[in-house]
């Protein structure tokens, strides 16, 4: 059997990365409509407030910041279905229009839980985004909301999340 140079491999790699950079995705960022918002519908404490921005919104609103990395696949591939996944779960800023109350009060107590085990923000995405750690006094800020504006799920079967 012949060996293939390792030049040929390395050159052969470098266009197919060249090649799958046609294959780009959708980043969108939907219109807000701040009447459609969960601030519009339930008070949000504005340090409350403060930390979904820093450590949500990138996945869960129509506000994402789009890293230069979501550009280039195939990370662009896995941060775009990231944020459509997140959108699909909770959409922040638009509350209204994917869930009822009682659907929505499930969402809010279940962000206690989520902040508490350190699934939500996920790993990656912290690691990627210096700053988007949540300190305990906010973790008990944030579930002292959640608690207090949702209902707590007797069930863990309720929610079946891609952790996301």
């Amino acid at each position: 059997m012949k060996r293939v140079p390792v030049k040929w491999i390395v050159v052969g790699v470098v266009a197919f990365l060249i090649v799958i950079q046609v294959v780009q995705p959708a980043r969108t960022n939907p219109p807000v409509t701040p009447s459609r918002s969960l601030e519009a519908h339930v008070e949000v404490p504005p340090d409350v407030q403060a930390v979904l921005k820093r450590s949500c919104y990138d996945c869960h609103s129509n506000a994402t910041v789009w890293p230069w990395y979501s550009h280039v696949a195939p990370v662009s591939w896995y941060v775009i279905h990231d944020v459509n996944t997140g959108r699909g779960h909770v959409n922040l800023q638009n509350w209204e229009a994917q869930v009822n109350e009682q659907e929505g009060k499930e969402h809010l107590g279940l962000i206690c839980k989520l902040v508490k085990n350190g699934t939500m923000p996920p790993a990656d995405y912290r690691f990627m985004h210096k700053g988007t750690d949540l300190s305990p006094a906010e973790i008990e800020r944030v579930c002292a909301w959640s608690q207090k504006v949702g209902t707590v799920e007797d069930s863990d079967e309720k929610h079946d999340h891609d952790e996301k």
